[in-house]
């Protein structure tokens, strides 16, 4: 460990960066406050306000009091909100800021002093995780297997590292605590996990609401008469849930709650790992927007980002996976709780491939106090209802046009291949078995390790996801478990797998949209980019990796199963 790990050039310390970066967040508190404000204010007054939080908390009082099980996640997230108000508002008060200044202060020359603390307490920290994995999985020590895929991705990327003497594994270290420290959260932590699924069982509600819409414009096309093997069409049904979607998140950008999210997250990130604006912003905007609509937040610096920091961008958009088509993969029968979770550990984990693949060798050209997301909105509120929904319209039939090539292709390919291992006395051969033996190493030491058989299947998933994109793959698990071929562990480790946007398809979007951002910087993309596809598909094995490690009892999920049908007799 180095001491630039612990100390910028500049002399500043992490602790002093942390409590400039505090100070600057918590003052746009307020401004954040003041504009959602504006928005409102000519819809309703103060009072209203208060008549309206009396009403809602004196509702909360009575579902809670009524039946405590279903209200209890509305409570809770009714509680986060307060406590967030409440800490917003405390530390902004200036006996606060002395007392943490003075706090800070001292700290930082203890560090001075000690520099061998920091490193210390961090590998004590790694230390007393694998201490607390290894016990956990005392009843089961196959699960711990995943670690060799752990070292392997690491030891991977490390050799094919751009500039392995400058990485800084401060950074990289810092990520990937932060991610297995998420998935213990989520995964182990009994009321983590319940909360998490509580909200995935809401996110999966709350699209489901898209097919309301869907039914009275497309008819019985979108929900047709249960008669058996008559399945709803699939650009009529689960597509359409991208349209819905895509107005709620302009919404949300229309009164600026997600653009506040994002610059909590950017001091979230810098103070624990120590990431830019602009990676930590896109990193998380990633996890509920995509790899095209995330870089927009920050469209205005791309044309100032290093090349590690484009870097960066473009893995954490191949890593993750957009909330827009989240519907469409549980319609598929991928678990929601699989979903939520893969895509909030690519986060942090897709920083950390980034920066052992393409480590930062200059300086930062955007400052954090010039770096601010912009809440100001030309439209009005229903011209950006309306048209959020009307801009994804080319987009649902693209993806549906893109389903009908390659399906088609790849049936034509499976043929072929069929018609090769024939003339040599071979039947059976398939495009995706080449996958499968492709893959078939790495899926192992993931963790898929009950048979040949287990192995192989998810292998083929993992290339095809690679090979194709992730609506076949996850078409093909749906099938798998539809036909109870995979196991529980397996569907799990699968799930994560497939859980992003690295495949080939998305290096040409990639290529385009953020060239189209910034002109000068395409070439730089077009270069980085297959070394990027390479992290990012990474980052969602090592997702899967901590799965299988940690979750002890796996679930399966399968597509929503119609009620029993009505067969047409043969004449």
């Amino acid at each position: 460990m180095k001491v630039s790990d612990v100390e910028d050039i500049e002399g500043e310390s992490v602790l002093q960066r942390s409590y400039s970066l505090t100070s600057k967040s918590l003052e746009n508190n307020f401004n954040f406050l003041e504009k959602f404000w504006l928005k409102l204010r000519p819809y309703c007054g103060i009072g209203t306000v208060i008549v309206f939080l009396l009403a809602f908390h004196g509702f909360l009082i009575a579902a809670g009091i009524h039946n405590y099980q279903k209200a209890a996640p509305l409570i809770y997230i009714t509680l986060f909100l307060w406590l967030v108000f409440v800490l917003n508002f405390l530390v902004t008060t200036e006996k606060f800021q002395v007392i943490y200044t003075d706090f800070s202060q001292k700290v930082t020359e203890f560090v001075e002093q000690k520099r061998f603390v920091p490193v210390g307490l961090k590998i004590g920290f790694i230390l007393a995780l694998l201490a607390f994995t290894i016990v956990d999985s005392i009843h089961d020590i196959s699960r711990l297997f995943g670690f060799f895929a752990y070292i392997f991705y690491i030891a991977f990327m490390f050799a094919f590292s751009n500039n392995r003497m400058k990485i800084n594994w401060s950074v990289v270290s810092s990520a990937l605590i932060m991610h297995y420290c998420l998935a213990l959260i989520i995964l182990k932590w009994s009321t983590g996990q319940w909360f998490f699924q509580q909200i995935a069982k809401l996110i999966v509600g709350f699209l489901e609401f898209a097919q309301v819409g869907a039914k009275f414009v497309f008819g019985f096309i979108a929900g047709p008469p249960n008669i058996c093997d008559l399945a709803p069409v699939f650009i009529f049904t689960s597509l359409q849930t991208l349209i819905y979607f895509s107005a709620v998140v302009a919404l949300l950008f229309y009164f600026g709650i997600i653009q506040v999210v994002l610059k909590k997250s950017t001091w979230f990130m810098k103070v624990l790992i120590g990431t830019t604006p602009v990676e930590s912003v896109n990193a998380w905007a990633c996890t509920f927007l995509g790899m095209t609509e995330a870089p927009l937040m920050i469209a205005p610096y791309f044309e100032k980002c290093t090349d590690s920091e484009i870097f960066a961008i473009v893995t954490s958009g191949f890593a993750c996976v957009a909330g827009t088509v989240f519907a469409a993969y549980v319609a598929l029968g991928a678990c929601p709780i699989y979903l939520l979770t893969a895509s909030l550990l690519s986060a942090p984990m897709s920083l950390a491939c980034s920066k052992i693949m393409f480590p930062e060798v200059e300086e930062t050209r955007i400052k954090e106090e010039d770096f601010q997301l912009d809440h100001s909105h030309k439209k009005g509120f229903f011209d950006t209802l309306c048209s959020a929904g009307v801009s994804m319209v080319p987009t649902v039939f693209a993806i549906g046009a893109t389903l009908v090539v390659i399906m088609s292709l790849l049936a034509l390919l499976d043929t072929v291949m069929n018609y090769i291992g024939d003339l040599i006395g071979y039947e059976g051969w398939t495009f995706q078995m080449l996958f499968g033996y492709a893959f078939f190493p790495l899926a192992y030491i993931m963790g898929v390790t009950d048979d040949v058989n287990q192995t192989l299947l998810v292998a083929q998933l993992m290339g095809t996801k690679t090979a194709v994109n992730e609506f076949v793959a996850y078409n093909n698990l749906g099938n798998l478990q539809k036909d109870e071929k995979l196991h529980k562990k397996s569907i799990l480790i699968a799930t994560y797998a497939l859980c992003g946007f690295s495949n080939f398809s998305s290096m040409g979007m990639s290529i385009e949209f953020l060239g189209g951002l910034a002109p000068s910087k395409r070439s730089t993309v077009s270069n980085l980019v297959l070394r990027a596809l390479c992290a990012g598909s990474i980052a969602c094995f090592m997702n899967a990796t901590v799965a299988g490690i940690l979750v002890s009892s796996p679930e399966s999920c399968k597509a929503a199963q119609r009620p029993d049908c009505f067969r047409i007799p043969n004449s």
